[in-house]
């Protein structure tokens, strides 16, 4: 097989990349060890929030926000492409402030939210209450933020994974790429259970289990994989309309009458494991939030491997060595940056130079001594 670009790891990431090359007309192949998004990016909560997450300002923020103002046409896209409605949802997103900590708390990040023109409203308590009752009682106030949205994630990847295929992306399933192969300082494709693949450009989203592929060729990069635990409910209602946050726990809606609760971290290594601390910290953080959620019943619970990096920052763009390209490490925000990670990766493919985005998030920011001490823990 000889194709265009090879792109190891079918989540989010790595669908959003080979939809957009082979858009532009390039052959490409996804080689993915299980099946198509069926790690952390079906295992996340979909939220597109990067307000409400109360990063800081800088290079970062501006990758979420531009990313998020791609969603809307993203997910429509891929919708034509499917024929599956990933259900993305723009009723906002609203953050609970508990107590008066978290009163003041919120005031410093939706000050200089408001500095740099982003939009927010701040809530008193009976503002947020009329918004949705299903809220505690004893709150101190509230931020509502339009911008921040949701999608179905695991509708999206359904679609993706047709709309894919659709376009003509070779999608490889079951089957694991166990190096790249690398000569005179250039990638020249990959070998999967020792079938040699040509490739004009390596593309590395494989999430978490990107380091054992980069180990021989940038030890520097140390990715971590972060557990996530999950639950949904159903009752015979579903009390609120809007993804609701607060400092413990996050609550999503979903159509199909679920409310999923999230989410754990927790540095266990690829140990995927539900454990009763886990349900039972987000159970408790849920019911402060939303008392009437007591009475209803857990339908599912689920836990993901989110790719963490040292400094919790995606590595997106260039490797240092030819043809070999990454994108991966995107730790919470996985959903999130798909659309712009997409892009980025594209321009780099097709028009062989770096955007100017991607420089903040370049394998040059990693110290070896780093990757290696953590890889001996």
């Amino acid at each position: 097989m000889n194709k265009d670009a090879i792109i190891i790891g079918g989540g989010i990431i790595g669908c959003s990349i080979a939809l957009r090359l082979a858009s532009e007309g390039l052959s490409v192949a996804i080689i993915e060890r299980g099946k198509i998004g069926c790690e952390a990016s079906r295992a996340a909560a979909g939220m597109l929030c990067p307000q409400t997450e109360k990063l800081e300002p800088g290079a970062y923020f501006d990758l979420c926000l531009r990313s998020r103002s791609m969603y809307s046409d993203f997910a429509a896209r891929v919708k034509e492409l499917s024929g599956i409605d990933s259900e993305y949802r723009d009723e906002g997103t609203i953050f609970v402030a508990l107590d008066e900590n978290d009163e003041e708390e919120s005031r410093l990040w939706t000050d200089w939210q408001k500095g740099a023109g982003l939009s927010l409203e701040r809530l008193t308590v009976d503002e947020l209450k009329k918004l949705e009752p299903s809220v505690r009682d004893s709150i101190a106030g509230g931020v509502f933020i339009p911008g921040d949205h949701q999608i179905e994630n695991r509708l999206l990847m359904d679609a993706l994974s047709v709309a894919v295929r659709r376009a003509g992306v070779t999608v490889i399933e079951g089957r694991e790429a166990s190096s790249i192969t690398v000569g005179d300082n250039r990638a020249t494709g990959v070998i999967c259970e020792g079938e040699r693949m040509e490739s004009g450009a390596v593309i590395v989203a494989a999430g978490s289990w990107s380091g054992r592929l980069l180990e021989n060729f940038l030890p520097q990069v140390n990715i971590i994989p972060a557990r996530g635990q999950m639950i949904a409910l159903r009752g015979d209602r579903v009390p609120m309309t809007r993804v609701l946050h607060s400092k413990r726990c996050y609550v999503i809606p979903r159509r199909d009458g679920r409310i999923l609760i999230g989410a754990t971290v927790e540095y266990a290594g690829f140990h995927k494991a539900i454990t009763a601390q886990g349900i039972n910290s987000l159970l408790e953080a849920a019911i402060e939030l939303a008392p009437d959620l007591a009475g209803f019943e857990i339908v599912e619970t689920w836990c993901g491997l989110r790719p963490d990096t040292e400094d919790h920052l995606p590595i997106i763009g260039e490797s240092g060595i030819d043809n070999l390209l990454l994108a991966t490490g995107h730790f919470r925000n996985g959903i999130l940056l798909a659309p712009l990670t997409a892009e980025l990766i594209s321009e780099l493919v097709l028009r062989r130079r770096a955007p100017t985005e991607t420089l903040a998030f370049g394998v040059g920011r990693f110290k070896e001594g780093f990757a290696q001490s953590q890889a001996r823990d």
